[in-house]
């Protein structure tokens, strides 16, 4: 669906609870005609937009073009609709295509039926002009086309992203409890952090809150150590632009004159953070510690933020280890940390309720399955939890 010459439709995939801010960010960047949608957002712009969103969203999984939608009565029509579109235009006949399938209720459990039809008009296409046609793969794809069917109206796009956004090209070591890039770079924007103050995590695991908002606070692109994007191999695919694109964005790189102070108790995790932000090479904006959470002291005159991802027990055995956990951060931090904001992530909301710290805000923020309850503390001496306050749902 073409809004001018120059210009296309999109559509930006996140988690619920980060759509307001993905918004923000796009319309930051010229996009028009924005819409939220259910964990996503769509848009208008030309093709230097589709490369800035991939290259410098922070929040987006995934950018699609859209390419068409229509209407359908039967099997025969969808894969004749599909055929006679101009599928060469984006890749060549020797490239490689992928075909996903996402569909209502109506269409329950027809998903890879409707994925092996679209790939059969596809390359029968490609077979009919040119003699031979793409192969297809799920993984090493030159193009990777998105189908959607809502009862009878099929919404056809293209990944221009490639691997999800969230794979900034940084990470090299994860701990079982990293938290996605994506993910943590929303609750670092949701929370609202002026960027002026100092950027605590007592439990940093393998770094990410940590690299994310380093790279919020300089304003480094969230695509900076990626090397390669969808659009990267369609046919239409324009080096000089996206490089344009890329200087644009490094252009507006700042140094931000705060401290961004990394502690786990476990030096295996500090281990690997340490990896992780010499990858990213931010060792000289972030420094780390090996240090108990009793042990902390911020050293420092003037308040900041602290966040962090909470561990959830696995099992019985490190079940009362981890509560203890959770009752040396309520404990210890305001009493070290008073006048700081505290902003908790945590998969389980009973462990935030054993913080026994009074909290001001919380929202819900969901990554596939999984709800994510983000929750803002004041840290005083006096903070005490005296009730459980009420579920801000962002969308």
């Amino acid at each position: 669906m073409k809004v001018n010459k120059n210009n296309f439709h999109y559509v930006a995939k996140t988690f619920h609870g980060l759509e307001e801010v993905l918004e923000r960010e796009l319309i930051g960047l010229g996009a028009s005609n924005t819409r939220i949608l259910d964990q996503a957002v769509s848009f208008d712009g030309d093709k230097a937009l589709m490369y800035a969103a991939n290259f410098r969203c922070r929040t987006a999984l995934q950018i699609q073009r859209h390419i068409t939608s229509f209407s359908f009565n039967s099997e025969n029509e969808f894969y004749r609709i599909l055929n006679e579109l101009r599928w060469e235009q984006y890749i060549k006949p020797e490239q490689v295509m992928c075909v996903v399938a996402s569909t209502d209720d109506s269409y329950q459990g027809q998903n890879r039926k409707i994925e092996m039809a679209t790939k059969d008009a596809v390359q029968e296409r490609f077979r009919s002009i040119y003699g031979v046609k793409p192969a297809y793969s799920s993984n090493n794809y030159d193009l990777q086309i998105i189908i959607r069917i809502e009862e009878d109206i099929c919404i056809v796009s293209a990944n221009s992203s490639g691997d999800p956004l969230n794979k900034r090209g940084y990470q090299v070591s994860k701990t079982e409890n990293a938290l996605n890039e994506v993910l943590a770079a929303g609750v670092v924007i949701l929370s609202g952090w002026d960027q002026k103050s100092d950027f605590f995590d007592p439990l940093c695991g393998s770094g990410t809150l940590l690299i994310e908002a380093a790279m919020v606070a300089n304003n480094i692109p969230s695509g900076t150590f990626r090397q390669d994007y969808g659009f990267k191999h369609w046919k239409d695919f324009d080096q000089n632009l996206l490089q344009k694109v890329m200087d644009d964005g490094f252009n507006e790189q700042t140094e931000a004159d705060i401290q961004i102070i990394g502690s786990d108790p476990n030096e295996e995790n500090i281990a690997l953070a340490a990896e992780n932000i010499r990858n990213a090479k931010l060792h000289k904006d972030i420094f780390l510690s090996h240090t108990l959470l009793e042990e902390l002291d911020p050293d420092i005159d003037k308040p900041g933020i602290v966040m962090t991802n909470l561990p959830v027990a696995k099992d019985p055995e490190s079940d009362e280890e981890v509560k203890s956990l959770y009752v040396k951060i309520g404990d210890h931090l305001k009493k070290k940390f008073d006048g700081f904001h505290l902003w908790i992530l945590c998969t389980d909301p009973e462990a935030l309720n054993q913080i026994n710290l009074k909290s001001t805000k919380k929202l819900v923020l969901l990554r596939d399955a999984v709800e994510f309850h983000l929750e803002k503390f004041e840290l005083t001496e006096d903070s005490v939890r005296t009730d459980v306050p009420k579920v801000t749902d962002l969308n």
